[in-house]
């Protein structure tokens, strides 16, 4: 992965914390060539009902909600002094934002957004819509208070990688994600880790059919020349190849705290469909549970 020089960075509504812009900026600091393309997004289901107003008030509402976010975005970018800075500014009416990144992120080295967590069983919030389609790398920022929480100014990053499938893409999106998290890891000023954890059945555990002490210890001979080679190019030292037992969520946020680091890179070939909704995948399970940023990379 190279520097990332255009950012398409989606912006939280007025009023809300702009860690995605904070994130943004950060990335602008380290490289100061690099284009930042602000978009805000509205939308306002009244204003598409043609039952209430006729076709002449539905442009007049939308262009007059569209005029004052576009203000708020001007008086945004001056507040944060970024008027010299490679910036444009969009606001873009769409209640279905997953689908427009999909289609207008192919120009943009990179996609940074801020996490939203709630969710319900059978509704795909933004966020994990977002892992499921958009084909750019997509960064999502924790809040300002969990940032705090997990001290995630720390610089090194965390590569997760998955051994469980020997084919082809999964060794691509390994190396992809690895190659994602060095570049990153330079561009903080941090040290590279590396974690693959070791999944087990806990239903089989708690009945006694197996032993994850055994499972893990099998797990870790069968692989440990295979990870090897992998991550032999980054020069990662073994003091920073984490190799933890349990669900995936679970032992990768707890990797990050042990780690004190600020960033887990994580690769995504997502399920799709009722199957998706029902199970989710890696990424987004990791999501659910990291107290620090997420970078999300693709085959």
């Amino acid at each position: 992965m190279k520097a990332p020089s255009s950012l398409l960075v989606i912006l939280d509504k007025p009023k809300h914390e702009q860690t995605a812009l904070d994130e943004a900026c950060r990335l602008l600091t380290a490289r100061p060539t690099t284009h930042l393309r602000l978009v805000s997004f509205v939308w306002l289901a009244m204003a598409e009902q043609k039952d209430v107003f006729d076709a002449h008030q539905r442009r007049a509402l939308k262009k007059e909600i569209v005029r004052t976010r576009e203000t708020w975005l001007r008086n945004l970018v001056k507040d944060r002094q970024l008027d010299n800075a490679a910036i444009s500014i969009e606001v873009v009416w769409t209640d279905d934002i997953a689908a427009w990144v999909a289609a207008e992120c192919g120009s943009s080295d990179l996609v940074v957004k801020s996490v939203h967590r709630s969710k319900t069983l059978m509704h795909t919030p933004l966020d994990w819509a977002l892992i499921r389609s958009c084909p750019a790398p997509l960064l999502l920022v924790g809040t300002r208070g969990a940032r705090r929480r997990a001290k995630t100014a720390a610089s090194d990053v965390i590569a997760t990688v998955d051994l469980r499938d020997s084919d082809r893409t999964h060794q691509m999106l390994n190396l992809k994600v690895l190659d994602a998290a060095a570049r990153f890891a330079e561009i903080r000023g941090g040290r590279l880790h590396c974690v693959s954890v070791v999944e087990y059945s806990e239903v089989l555990s708690d009945l006694e059919m197996i032993d994850p002490r055994k499972v893990r210890r099998a797990a870790l001979a069968a692989s440990q020349d295979f990870l090897s080679a992998l991550i032999a190019p980054y020069r990662i030292p073994k003091s920073r190849v984490h190799r933890p037992a349990g669900k995936v969520g679970h032992t990768v946020a707890a990797t990050a705290r042990k780690t004190g680091a600020g960033l887990v890179v994580v690769g995504s070939a997502a399920r799709r469909g009722v199957g998706a909704r029902m199970l989710g995948n890696s990424a987004e399970k990791i999501l659910e549970r990291s107290p620090v940023d997420l970078l999300v990379v693709h085959p």
